[in-house]
């Protein structure tokens, strides 16, 4: 203990003195203070049971190799990755577990660490392990050679065969999903062609058929003749309008549907659209109300799809509703959207019917069956409001009637600009 009540680690060593007779005289003692020396020691003892902990827990395996391959050190998570007691293969080969085809560019690899200390090698072999079976490391080699405390090259590895199962797995699969899909484009591809080649054969025919139909009901006299002109005229002009539902409808499955978007004021919209279904509806005897307010912010769509989703909704409405029935056209503002539905008295829609009316050609039962042709009209007109950013729905009932609806984004302030 020093005088200021320290305690010190010291070195003590004393020489008596005697006299010639060999009587002891005095003792001629030194003292050394070996503080820093002991607290650098102790220092020095702590790191490496950090090392040692840390080498003995760590999940990766460590390997020290001699300059010709042979293991001179294995730490002890060698035996859960390789399955091998470090004991049993310290002096024994590298080359002994690895596998054939890749012992040759191994050796390589050992080469150039041993010529150049700068080299660090990042591998990816095959070794057997302890049970005979083959597996995947993948490690990094440092030559330490030349490091009093190491004198060797060491090496870092771990197991990484399942993770490579699972890569080569997903690649397959990934192999896989690519082939199907180009399977699919192509097949689309060959749709949109046929459709594309169809729609012509149809359209140039249908052409003239329209045009003398026309001229037909202008020219020809009141009178049977007449009637069946006009006939003629309303069913050419319907085919024609399903042949372009066909064509729209294959060309947003391929992603080819384009819209032009502009500001469109829905007050003014909607009631063009009713007065356009006003007669339609009055020669069914129906009655046709429009609920409206009296102001709508304009509206970021396109003006002809818009009326094209309406005009289909108020259609189907007009079919599905009997003689004396009544057909709603509403709209509102709702959340920066314009939410337009229409409901009918008809018969309604069962909840099974309800999940698969918005896909292509599917039709409804009993009287819907017989009204319904293709079944485009709702497939189409659900693939022009999500081009919109929009969302349709339908709330039904059976015998109590429909209501069918679509939301599509109001213009913004700078798009009003």
């Amino acid at each position: 203990m020093r005088k200021d009540g320290k305690r010190i680690y010291t070195s003590v060593a004393a020489l008596p003195v005697v006299d010639e007779q060999g009587n002891y005289i005095e003792a001629i003692g030194g003292i050394q203070d070996l503080t820093g020396h002991r607290l650098a020691e102790e220092e020095l003892e702590r790191k490496e049971e950090l090392f040692r902990s840390l080498i003995e827990n760590a999940s990766d395996a460590m390997a020290i190799l001699n300059g010709d391959g042979t293991v001179r050190y294995q730490s002890p998570s060698y035996l859960q990755v390789l399955g091998y007691v470090p004991e049993e293969e310290t002096s024994r080969s590298m080359f002994d577990n690895i596998h054939p085809d890749d012992i040759a560019w191994v050796s390589e690899d050992l080469a150039r660490l041993l010529q150049d200390p700068s080299y660090t090698s990042h591998f990816e072999l095959r070794v057997r392990i302890r049970d005979g079976s083959w597996r995947i490391i993948e490690g990094v080699a440092r030559n330490l050679l030349h490091h009093p405390a190491v004198e060797g090259i060491v090496v870092n590895f771990r197991d990484i065969t399942q993770r490579k199962r699972a890569e080569e797995e997903l690649r397959q699969a990934y192999e896989r999903e690519t082939k199907l899909r180009s399977e699919l484009e192509e097949e689309m591809k060959k749709r949109v062609e046929f459709t594309r080649a169809l729609v012509h054969e149809l359209k140039t025919p249908l052409t003239s058929v329209i045009a003398c139909s026309d001229l037909l009901t202008l020219e020809l006299p009141e009178g049977p003749l007449l009637r069946m002109a006009k006939n003629i005229s309303r069913s050419a002009d319907n085919l024609s309008k399903r042949i372009d539902e066909l064509l729209d409808l294959a060309r947003g499955e391929m992603g080819m549907l384009r819209l032009s978007l502009a500001c469109v004021d829905p007050v003014a919209l909607l009631q063009g659209l009713a007065e356009d279904m006003g007669p339609i509806a009055l020669s069914r005897h129906q009655s046709l109300v429009l609920d409206l307010p009296s102001y709508i912010a304009p509206a970021w769509v396109d003006e002809s799809r818009l009326r094209q989703i309406v005009l289909n909704f108020l259609d189907n409405a007009s079919k599905f509703t009997g003689e004396g029935g009544k057909i709603t056209l509403r709209a509102r503002e709702e959340r920066e959207s314009l939410i337009v539905e229409v409901e009918d008295s008809g018969p309604g829609i069962s909840e099974e019917d309800q999940q698969r009316l918005f896909l292509p050609y599917h039709k409804l039962i009993g009287d819907r069956e017989r009204l319904s042709g293709l079944g485009l009209g709702l497939a189409l007109s659900k693939t022009l409001v999500e081009l919109h950013a929009g969302k349709i729905w339908v709330k039904s009932q059976k015998g109590v009637g429909s209501t069918f609806g679509f939301s599509v984004p109001l213009a913004t302030e700078s798009q009003r600009g």
